[in-house]
């Protein structure tokens, strides 16, 4: 089995590392527009399995050159470059996954399902932690059900590591996706409509992520689950469907002051007669700041899929959740344990033919419930789930 990751960053280099320890992987092509960075990765989590090649994301010639030959692809780019690389898998003949379009890219990647029919290959996509496992835990609640009326889909982190030898700035994944979670519009699927008028960090709520974590305040984001959950359940009785995200409150504060201040903007501003975007500007100092080393993670992400409906008459809801621990061993914190690994267990899922239907997918929709909760359990993932009856309500 061989399989291609494009994309050597954060996530990137997880997926490398759940490929190198999995035997049924003979090779993985590690591919990034840093070449050092995708030989770094390579090595230190693609053992002797790895080799390192260069790969520009826009250009899908680049892209088709390496992966060809490949049985399934990782993309673990920003999702600016979905488009593109799913074009190249498609032209290649090549399986195809990624971690998620931030909902406008996921709604044009679904258009692309001809393309991959007619190629005759699977691409499963918004296949991370959130969208992508809440996905699959929101699939089995729904597979439990005659009519889906509404599925809301959570993420919530508890971190409790000790961050006092450290004076820099922790960011759980990456600061674009953030900036955008804390300031664009965050479409949300309510009462049979569209609602595009919620920005990012509005619609708090105290949610309930279960022992040990308790309540926590979320808040709406733009994230791709309240559409790939309207793409596969609206047929089936929906009328809501939404996200809502819970990071530990400093950080969020922090973010919100980011945005208060503009320093999220994507337009250009004037400094000194050059034009900078402000976004630009923090990403490159975010960027320079000094990694931490010699720090022990310990956070937890809990992820949530919750579906209620419809089941031979009666009134259910589901809770399904996952719990996902830092990978101490690994030095791998939650996020990274429920976002990198997620996409290279379908990969090899796709490439040993477990999925295999041609066209373009989301999680909810195709991949094997239980089948992947038992390989996600080797990262210590934990899942458990709750099923409620409303034996009476208000009319109305």
């Amino acid at each position: 089995m061989r399989i291609a990751v494009i994309g050597a960053g954060a996530m990137g280099r997880w997926a490398v590392r759940e490929l190198g320890i999995s035997p049924q992987v003979d090779e993985i092509v590690v591919g990034d527009y840093n070449e050092e960075q995708a030989r770094a990765v390579a090595t230190v989590h693609g053992g002797d399995k790895a080799r390192a090649v260069f790969v520009d994301a826009s250009d899908q010639a680049s892209v088709e050159r390496i992966v060809g030959g490949c049985d399934a692809l990782v993309n673990a780019t920003q999702h600016f470059w979905n488009i593109t690389v799913m074009h190249a898998a498609a032209a290649a003949g090549v399986h195809y996954t990624d971690m998620g379009g931030l909902f406008h890219v996921t709604k044009q990647q679904v258009e692309l399902d001809g393309e991959f029919k007619k190629a005759g290959v699977t691409a499963v996509i918004a296949m991370g932690g959130a969208p992508g496992v809440t996905n699959v835990l929101a699939r089995y609640g729904a597979e439990q059900l005659d009519v889906i009326e509404e599925a809301h889909a959570y993420c919530g982190n508890v971190d409790d590591t000790d961050w006092s030898g450290y004076d820099g700035w922790v960011v759980p994944y990456s600061l674009e996706t953030l900036c955008d979670e804390f300031s664009v519009s965050a479409p949300q699927y309510v009462d049979g409509r569209w609602v595009t008028d919620i920005v990012g960090g509005e619609g708090l709520a105290e949610v309930d992520f279960g022992e040990p974590a308790g309540l926590l305040e979320a808040h709406h984001t733009i994230h791709s689950e309240p559409f790939t959950f309207w793409h596969a359940w609206k047929d089936r009785g929906l009328t809501s469907a939404t996200f809502r995200l819970s990071l530990p409150r400093e950080f969020t504060d922090q973010m919100r002051f980011l945005n208060r201040i503009g320093m999220t903007r994507t337009d250009e501003v004037d400094v000194k007669g050059c034009r900078v975007r402000p976004r630009d500007l923090l990403l490159r100092v975010v960027g320079d700041i000094p990694k931490p080393v010699d720090v022990v993670l310990d956070d937890v992400d809990y992820l949530m899929g919750v579906v209620r409906g419809l089941k031979d008459g009666r009134r259910l809801e589901w809770r399904v959740r996952a719990v996902v621990p830092a990978h101490k061993g690994f030095g791998a914190c939650g996020g990274d344990v429920d976002t990198g690994i997620p996409p290279a267990i379908v990969a090899k899922m796709m490439a040993a033919g477990e999925i295999a239907r041609p066209g373009v997918f989301v999680p909810e929709q195709i991949v094997p419930c239980e089948r992947f909760f038992a390989e996600f359990a080797r990262w210590g993932a934990s899942v458990d789930v709750q099923m409620r009856e409303v034996l009476a309500a208000p009319a109305g």
